[in-house]
């Protein structure tokens, strides 16, 4: 009889630890989503903000509005492009590539910016 009752406590005791481990994993992820969606957000405001920077000269060459710009993060390198504030080179910022109205191969028009402020730091070649 009692060792029915320690393998009985002892399940119960299992179950509950179980559990409290599934809660702890659950608030990890949940705190991961949370961050993906912070991220995700930021970078969607990164187009509007490098938008509202370009020239309108420049936005001639643009096919679309800031809404058709896709974003993605890139460690830039000197060989990237016209980069004006060397300082991030070998940094992670990011890349807003606007699609252009002009010739297919030339590309779209791709624009280095800072992860923290937003601020243009250089444009990318186009073929």
């Amino acid at each position: 009889m009692k060792g029915f009752r320690f393998i009985y406590l002892s399940l119960i005791l299992f179950f509950v630890l179980c559990g409290c481990h599934q809660q702890v994993l659950n608030d990890k992820e949940e705190q991961k989503v949370k961050e993906t969606k912070s991220d995700l957000t930021q970078a969607l405001d990164v187009r509007e903000a490098v938008w509202e920077q370009l020239t309108e000269k420049q936005k001639e060459h643009i096919a679309g509005s800031w809404k058709d710009a896709s974003v993605q993060k890139i460690t830039l390198r000197e060989s990237m492009g016209q980069i004006k504030d060397k300082t991030f080179i070998g940094k992670e910022v990011y890349l807003v590539d606007y699609p252009s109205e002009d010739s297919p191969s030339l590309g779209g028009i791709g624009v280095y910016a800072d992860i923290k402020s937003h601020r243009i730091i250089g444009f990318g070649y186009r073929d």
